[in-house]
């Protein structure tokens, strides 16, 4: 993103640059142009340009919660206010009941990070106080004491200093005087339990965390992947082991680490100061015996990214997803990291690439990470990297684990070495499953699909790799749903002589279409965004469902609307039938292949495009193809199972599957 120069009048954005501001898709912002949502300042060779003064009003404008027009497509670094972060320590804490009353209390317009830090200054006396075992006459507005030098707390006075924004008395009680339900409060003193963290992610603007990648991690899976890198039971814990965590916020997975570790061997980075400020005092609580000199020197404000010189032989914690990096910070990633070559930055593959760079061989690194990391295109290059020096010890699948946020998660513990790349003894674990991969699989780094135990995989390989075979990639055509931009305005429930049916997702049923009174008017011009009116009113395509894990297809040859959560694709497989493509993707040897290759929760065109379709003479395609359609017709349940699984056995003896193959197939699914 460029900075405005110093004269806001000389500064002006391309599209790109604007919309790259303003945290919306390119195709959004000429939507937004083409419907007079926005307005560039000037045209120059056909190509619009923003001024920094309208920027600057556009942002204030989403940041606004009545913004109109342009409120349907608000990013989300544009959310605000603040709310209780569950999940994050245990609900049947003493504390979690506390600090959820005192943020329905507190109005968020009064929470500057001034005043939040005053606040957690209250909650770390308190909780000095019980470690030291000072009796006090009094239970409430302990910083006022404090202030006032009721209490002293010896060496750890250091530590409540540096939290206090000013040291000022007055300050202080007059912060007490204009939220006193902040220090009305008693907070309990509980063993390796992030008090700090969870009252201070709650009082923090939801906006600034989402911005800048912050999911912070329940303490129960922090807990897993400590359990897994460093087993109390094993002796990898020699006294001179050094573990970093390199984004560590207020220090939850420094606490959970086991007992046997002291301060000597803990390392902290953080670039967000107010949480390295309660790092320290989370550390202080659990290594009592610690100085606080050496506390302060091993958990510091400092870029990981650019500012780490040491090494270390554990890496662990969560490193921020979709951190937005300004323009200098950019190049500078460009230039040193492989996994920022490409037109967008990931956080967490810069990360994971410094890590490997931090650790010695044979060191390990333990994050928990998007699972996206696994199968999606853009962090290709850290899959190429991973292939070169690490093995992945321990994969667990962790699924939505995250407060309010709807993105599979998986915990992923590496070794780093120089010995060529393995999956066996690879351990695989979530979702109910739980095993050990004995051989050594082909790797692709297109995709780490390691989901599946060594039947599964051998069932998959000898599917995948009967001849002949087709595929849809480069043969077929996809387009999205409509994105109206507006659907409280422009969807309708009831049947007019302008408008016509329109199928959502939830609408599409394996070979069966099923409205539910839904309509559009078809008026390209209001709609945020449309393919071309040549997908939808094509002779013939299939629906399928764009979220969910389940591959679901249904036939149209009424030339109708879909919305942006049912696709379209439009097969062009030569000498195969339409019909006969949809029967084999509704098949449960085709979901098998899905499942396990992707494991995935959005049906994306790129894996679409590696299902392998068999390629069956024309008499063989008209049977399947006669029940497909015996299916879209066929009203009553059993007898569309009883096709359904006709249908389905001959799919997967086209797949070269035998019956006994072909029921393990069944039961997986």
């Amino acid at each position: 993103m460029k900075k405005p120069h110093t004269q806001e009048t000389d500064q002006e954005y391309s599209l790109k640059e604007f919309c790259s501001i303003l945290s919306i898709s390119t195709a959004t912002g000429r939507n937004w142009i083409k419907l007079g949502k926005l307005e560039p300042d000037r045209n120059r060779l056909g190509k619009p340009y923003f001024s920094a003064a309208y920027t600057r009003k556009i942002q204030k404008k989403l940041q606004k919660d009545d913004t109109g027009s342009l409120k349907s497509r608000r990013n989300k670094k544009y959310i605000s206010g603040n709310a209780l972060y569950k999940n994050y320590i245990p609900e049947n804490s003493p504390n979690f009941q506390v600090i959820q009353g005192l943020v329905r209390q507190l109005v968020p317009a009064l929470l500057t990070e001034r005043r939040i830090r005053f606040i957690l200054a209250e909650c770390a006396i308190q909780l000095f106080c019980q470690a030291c075992k000072k009796k006090t006459a009094y239970t409430e507005n302990f910083l006022s004491h404090y202030v006032q030098g009721d209490i002293t707390l010896g060496p750890y006075d250091a530590l409540i200093q540096e939290l206090l924004p000013d040291k000022k008395p007055e300050t202080a009680l007059s912060v007490q005087e204009k939220i006193p339900q902040a220090f009305q409060v008693s907070f309990l003193l509980e063993k390796n339990v992030d008090i700090l963290g969870l009252l201070y992610i709650s009082l923090k603007n939801l906006g600034e965390r989402k911005a800048e990648g912050s999911y912070y991690t329940p303490t129960c899976t922090v807990q897993t992947l400590i359990q897994s890198l460093l087993p109390e039971e094993s002796k990898m814990q020699p006294e001179y082991a050094r573990v970093l965590d390199p984004c560590c916020g207020t220090g939850n997975f420094l606490l959970q680490l086991p007992d046997g570790f002291s301060m000597e061997q803990v390392f902290g980075r953080d670039i967000d100061k107010t949480s390295i400020l309660a790092a320290r005092i989370n550390l202080a609580l659990k290594f009592p015996d610690a100085s606080v000199s050496t506390i302060k020197e091993h958990i510091k404000v400092s870029d990981f990214l650019l500012a780490e010189r040491d090494s270390y032989d554990f890496i662990l914690g969560n490193p921020p997803w979709g951190y937005q990096f300004g323009k200098e910070m950019q190049d500078l990633l460009k230039e040193k990291f492989e996994t920022a070559k490409g037109q967008h930055i990931e956080s967490y593959d810069v990360f994971l690439e410094q890590a490997l760079r931090t650790v010695p061989y044979e060191g390990k690194i333990a994050f928990v990470l998007p699972e996206a990391m696994l199968h999606v295109k853009s962090h290709l290059a850290i899959r190429k990297l991973f292939l070169r020096q690490v093995q992945i010890e321990r994969l667990e699948y962790l699924g939505n684990v995250f407060d309010k946020v709807q993105c599979p998660a998986v915990l992923l513990q590496i070794r780093k070495t120089k010995e060529p790349f393995s999956t066996k003894e690879m351990q695989i674990a979530g979702e109910g499953r739980n095993f050990i991969i004995q051989t050594d699989r082909r790797t692709d780094p297109e995709n780490f699909n390691f989901y599946m135990s060594d039947e599964e995989y051998r069932l998959l390989e000898k599917a995948e790799h009967q001849k002949p075979m087709a595929f849809l990639k480069n043969q077929a055509e996809f387009a999205l749903g409509i994105v109206t931009g507006d659907n409280k305005n422009l969807i309708q429930t009831e049947k007019t002589a302008e408008n016509e049916v329109v199928f959502k997702g939830a609408d599409v049923h394996k070979y069966k279409l099923a409205p539910k009174d839904t309509y559009l008017v078809y008026e390209p011009g209001k709609f945020q965004q449309c393919a071309r009116e040549a997908y939808y009113r094509a002779e013939e395509k299939l629906f399928y469902r764009f979220i969910g894990s389940q591959l679901i297809f249904a036939y149209d040859s009424q030339q109708r609307l879909s919305l942006n959560s049912c696709n379209i694709l439009i097969p062009q497989v030569p000498h195969m039938d339409m019909k006969y493509i949809m029967a084999v993707l509704n098949s449960r040897t085709a979901q098998f292949i899905y499942s396990r290759k992707f494991h995935s929760m959005k049906v994306l065109r790129a894996y679409l495009e590696q299902i392998p379709l068999p390629v069956l003479p024309e008499g063989k395609q008209r049977e399947i193809i006669s029940l497909a359609e015996k299916m879209i017709e066929e009203a009553n349940p059993e007898k569309w199972a009883a096709y359904y699984d006709a249908a389905d056995r001959k799919i997967a003896a086209a797949y070269g599957l035998t019956e006994q193959e072909y029921e393990k197939i069944r039961k997986a699914e």
